[in-house]
């Protein structure tokens, strides 16, 4: 990723803040081994632009998963892995995410995060417990606390 000038990111916050702290031009440049028009042109963009100037241009939206696509998911979650052709009893967010990303039939790419999601809002399996879910927890008979003679 660059900025302005083909400057690398960490580049520019480097001329950002040594001339933030009043560092002369001509050494910011000797720093970054760029010319100095190359270093107040960053300064000159930062100033009319601010961080924007940086060129990270923020995140990028996450695809919406479609209700057809979500279905797949569904479905795909509940069939046990071993009828769909995998060498493993159970899904995995791993397994399920990688299942459904190479699936020839219908792709998927979703993330695990995403797709933990969408099974805990479904009530789906998963391998991690959906909320609200409460664990197993196994039933034990107390033992007698008197001793046998």
């Amino acid at each position: 990723m660059t900025t302005v000038k083909g400057l690398p990111i960490d580049g520019t916050a480097l001329i950002i803040t040594a001339s933030t702290s009043g560092t002369p031009v001509t050494a910011i440049a000797r720093l970054v081994t760029a010319h100095e028009d190359t270093v107040r042109d960053v300064i000159n963009a930062f100033n009319e632009r601010g961080l924007a100037a940086l060129g990270l241009g923020g995140r990028e939206a996450v695809p919406l998963i479609s209700d057809d696509e979500r279905e797949f998911i569904i479905t795909t979650a509940r069939t046990r892995s071993v009828g769909l052709g995998q060498p493993f009893t159970h899904w995995s967010l791993r397994k399920l995410t990688d299942y459904l990303a190479r699936n020839r039939i219908r792709t998927v790419r979703i993330g695990r995060e995403r797709l933990r999601q969408t099974c805990a809002n479904t009530g789906s399996p998963s391998s991690a417990r959906a909320p609200g879910r409460s664990p197993k927890i196994p039933t034990r008979t107390p033992r007698s606390t008197a001793l046998s003679t």
